[in-house]
């Protein structure tokens, strides 16, 4: 027993002084970044959060999701709590699918904040230990060269600003082992670690392994020619290698993608929906940038933006920036390499800079902000040479070393010189700083940026002969890692200040106090009404997605995953809904019980006669209100509903009409909206023009106000409404009787508008008023209806009669029992249509029927039925399977590669006797 202690000691001993080092590799970077949130005053330090852009608009409702469905026992293939309900798997798969998402799990809800604090630093944490691993597998130094590294990588400027973009994260964790993988399987055959790295890189973001996929092809080539001498990349002296290698690299690449087909394969079909036809994207070879733009962008405090316009991030410390000519200087390494190396940067440079091939990058998808996504890949290849270049610097010649650091400080003074009287101006242009003009300046500050990188510069100049000279008893290199310690900490937070003011990082009290204001609401209603199933909404919101956190099913969202069909079907029912999101504004009483939004969370108090005041929250002025007519999830409907067309009507009042006509099956419409009489419209300084089916008003005197008023007759208590119908909205002011209503046109306010219910019959004044922007109003139209309330409650009460009573819900599958009366051959449904759906009627597989352009309908008789929905799509099973083939093949591949080692090792000890 003592034997085995002491084996096991020792074994513990040689790992640790072995491996050890890539705990420090681990903990320097993510204490770095600690230390940079500390200084931004992330709680508990302060009341910042690691909450900005699209982690704050998006991801972290996608995160609180994905807890409610841990710790709840909910679906990973549905949600309800997307636009009117969709499928799950493509925003897991694009946001959510890395392993450290899952430690979300462990965190209360009002420690969110904290939770997506730790995954990031835990991610900056393991890049710097993969980046560690791979230098001391492929090019093993000292452990201290290794260090300083491995956290150039892991606080690049792309890791630092880009953390936020939590998903894209892995894939930077995995391209050190994705590129170990590459080089064992070309020198030694040994594919495992290639296989299970970018199986991984798929698996943890299918949209960033696509890219990381693409590197695999560059690398080959790049690798294998760089190292193609005197059998370096040939250690079993294989014939052929080259063209074996590259089939092997083709196989197993195809092992590693049907892995992760259980992930990539429900994507795909997830963006069939509508992220594939998202933009129109225009192949142009021109240039996106200057070189001398993109040089300084290796520098520190080069942030510049996250906007279009933005360039690569790619500053990745100043040692590197001096050490990678000397790589290219030094007689020590080949030239093969060197030039396979230069010519390797220049790829990612030419693929940065034409658009074209930018595009095909991104996914045949033109960016909507944060270019240049693969750009950590020219960091992780930019830092590998120089940590060649400063493992033989000893050896190095420092008149180069000398040389670089002086034209880099030339360098550094004429981008002052060109770029310190250069601003950009509101609309993100370049332009020459005028003394006086509304300008932001540019983000080439002198403190930050100039006099930042000359002082490094210089530092690193003298600390580096230190390192050359093998000054400071061997401890020179020990400084270098300080001193780079330093910068990064400072380059860091520059980026993080900067970052924070171009798109603001949100405090934690703004997201917190929110949700703790709104949850118990949400958690009366369900404790009010314990029905399986039911819409609520809110009239006012923090972001598009608080349905997810707050856990109840709603119409709001926002996803790159985005439902096309849907998004349009709801903006023609009056909502606000376009791009690639849905915000509950511009609903009507009869709207909602079309989609079954029973309750409505409503900021302010309501004037309407159909809702029903259930609560009233005095200390947040919130009211609870009950719409008792809208109707269930599925409902009896007459066949004509079939041959609807939404697509005929541009107003959501004629449109609500027909369907409602469509639904009961009357021969026409049923006026549940009323047009009301225009008696006059009256313009003020405005210009009129045309253009396709929309007349254009637009200022004639710019400096005067301009408006569009339009007088109408009201009747006394009835609801007024207005649409105006435009497919190009710009935003104007909204006045009734010279009172402000806010905006129309406005990016959120392109909806449904209630006017009021007025006291007496009497004429009121509707008042656009233009900003600077013309606005278009489209041909034909009819812009105002009042509601004839009473029909409403009759039309809708004698639809409830049809209403499935839903006894099982679950998120993928639905239960229930419905009536049909006589006459009515459609269970109409205000579930989204996806194929996946499977709908029984009697225990009998029904055809899928697609209604409205978006939502789901089947032929049901009449009399009485029991219907059940179950979801189960066909991308998730075929791609299921076609993983378990991947793993099977991968499994077999190393049983086979174990046996040919067995066979070719006994073959060899055959021949050289040994027995």
């Amino acid at each position: 027993m003592n034997v085995g202690k002491h084996n096991l000691r020792a074994q513990l001993r040689n790992f640790r002084e072995k491996y050890g080092f890539l705990l420090i590799a681990f903990v320097i970077p993510a204490l770095i970044m600690w230390m940079i949130y500390i200084a931004m005053e992330v709680w508990p330090f302060g009341n910042s959060s690691v909450l900005v852009l699209d982690l704050n608009g998006q991801y972290v409702y996608f995160f609180e999701e994905l807890r409610n469905k841990v710790l709840q026992g909910g679906s990973f293939l549905y949600t309800w709590s997307r636009s009117m309900g969709g499928e799950f798997m493509g925003i897991y798969a694009y946001y959510l699918a890395s392993p450290f998402s899952f430690l979300i799990t462990l965190f209360s809800d009002n420690h969110i904040t904290e939770g997506l604090l730790l995954i990031i630093l835990l991610k900056v944490g393991s890049m710097g230990a993969t980046m560690a691993y791979y230098l001391n597998e492929s090019h093993p130094t000292k452990k201290i060269n290794i260090l300083i590294f491995s956290a150039c990588y892991a606080l690049s400027s792309y890791a630092v600003v880009m953390a936020n973009n939590t998903m894209w994260i892995d894939n930077l964790i995995l391209l050190p082992l994705v590129t170990l993988g590459i080089e064992r399987l070309i020198k030694k055959r040994d594919f495992k670690l290639f296989v299970f790295s970018l199986s991984m890189a798929l698996l943890t973001s299918f949209y960033i392994g696509y890219m990381t996929c693409i590197y695999v092809a560059i690398y080959f080539f790049y690798y294998y020619l760089a190292h193609d001498n005197h059998g370096e990349n040939n250690f079993w002296q294989e014939d052929n290698h080259f063209w074996k290698s590259l089939l092997r690299i083709g196989a197993y690449s195809a092992i590693a993608i049907s892995i992760a087909m259980v992930i990539v394969y429900p994507a795909y079909t997830s963006l069939q929906f509508g992220k594939s036809t998202f933009s129109n994207t225009t192949y142009t070879l021109t240039q996106r940038f200057d070189l001398l733009d993109f040089f300084v962008k290796l520098f520190p405090g080069s942030y510049d933006t996250v906007r279009p316009e933005g360039l690569p991030f790619v500053y990745a410390g100043v040692v590197a920036v001096i050490l990678v000519p000397i790589y290219f200087i030094s007689s020590r390494i080949r030239w093969q390499e060197r030039m396979m190396s230069g010519l390797i940067l220049c790829i990612f440079i030419l693929c940065f800079n034409i658009n074209a091939i930018d595009i095909v990058w991104h996914g045949f998808q033109k960016p909507n902000w944060l270019n240049y996504r693969y750009s950590f890949m020219f960091i992780f290849l930019m830092l590998v040479m120089a940590y060649k270049a400063f493992g033989l610097l000893k050896h190095a010649n420092y008149k180069h070393v000398i040389f670089v650091c002086g034209v880099l400080v030339i360098l550094v003074m004429v981008i002052q010189k060109l770029y310190g009287n250069l601003a950009m101006n509101s609309s993100g242009k370049i332009v020459e700083a005028q003394s006086g003009a509304n300008y932001k300046y540019y983000w080439v500050g002198d403190f930050k940026t100039i006099w930042l990188s000359l002082l490094c510069l210089v530092v690193y100049g003298v600390a580096l002969w230190f390192e050359h000279a093998g000054r400071l008893n061997g401890k020179a290199a020990a400084v270098v890692a300080i001193l780079v310690c330093v910068e990064l900490f400072t380059s860091g937070l520059l980026h993080t200040i900067n970052l924070d003011d171009d798109v603001m990082v949100s405090s934690r009290s703004s997201y917190n106090n929110y949700m703790e204001k709104v949850r118990p609401l949400v958690d009366w209603i369900k404790h009010h009404d314990d029905s399986p199933f039911y819409r609520m909404e809110k009239n006012f919101h923090r972001k598009t997605n608080d349905p997810m956190t707050l856990g109840f099913y709603g119409i709001s969202n926002s996803t790159s995953t985005l439902n096309k069909p849907v998004i349009n079907m709801l903006h023609r029912y009056g909502y606000a809904s376009k791009s690639h999101w849905t915000e509950y504004r511009g609903g009507t009483p009869a709207a909602d019980a079309l989609f079954g939004i029973k309750y409505v969370i409503s900021e302010g108090q309501v004037v309407n006669e159909v809702w029903k005041e259930l609560l009233y929250d005095e200390d947040h002025n919130y009211y609870i209100y009950e719409n008792p007519y809208a109707l269930s999830l599925a409902y009896a409907a007459d066949a004509g509903v079939l041959d609807f067309e939404i697509t005929d009507y541009e107003s959501p009042f004629e449109l609500i009409n027909a369907l409602s006509g469509a639904i009961s099956g009357r021969e026409g419409e049923i006026p549940i909206f009323n047009l009301l009489e225009l008696t006059n419209t009256k313009f003020t300084n405005i210009d009129t023009g045309f253009t396709t089916a929309h007349r254009k008003y637009s200022k004639k005197n710019k400096d005067l106000s301009a408006r569009i008023e339009y007088t109408l007759s009201v009747t006394a208590g009835e609801p007024v409404y207005m649409y105006i119908p435009t497919d190009y909205p710009r935003e104007c002011g909204l006045k009734v009787d010279g009172v402000s209503k806010g905006t129309y046109f406005g990016n959120k306010t392109d909806h449904v508008m209630f006017l009021g219910i007025f006291d007496e019959d009497r004429e009121i004044t509707v008042s656009l008023e233009l900003k600077n922007d013309p606005i278009y109003i489209m041909n034909n139209q009819n812009y105002f209806f009042s509601m004839d309330t009473d029909l409403f409650k009759e039309t809708f009460n004698r639809l409830k009669e049809g209403n499935l009573e839903i006894s099982t819900f679950e998120d993928d599958f639905i239960e229930g029992h419905v009536y049909i009366p006589e006459g009515k051959e459609v269970l109409y449904t205000s579930i989204v249509f996806d194929e996946g759906w499977i709908v029984t009627v009697d225990g009998e597989e029904q055809e899928l029927i697609k209604t409205n352009d978006a939502l789901l309908a089947v032929a049901i008789e009449e009399g009485e039925h029991d219907v059940s929905f179950r979801y189960r799509p066909k991308c998730y099973t075929v791609g299921s399977a076609v993983s378990v083939l991947g793993l099977i093949a991968f499994g077999g591949a190393i049983v086979l590669d174990e046996w040919k080692k067995r066979r070719e090792l006994r073959r060899w000890a055959e021949a050289n006797h040994i027995y």
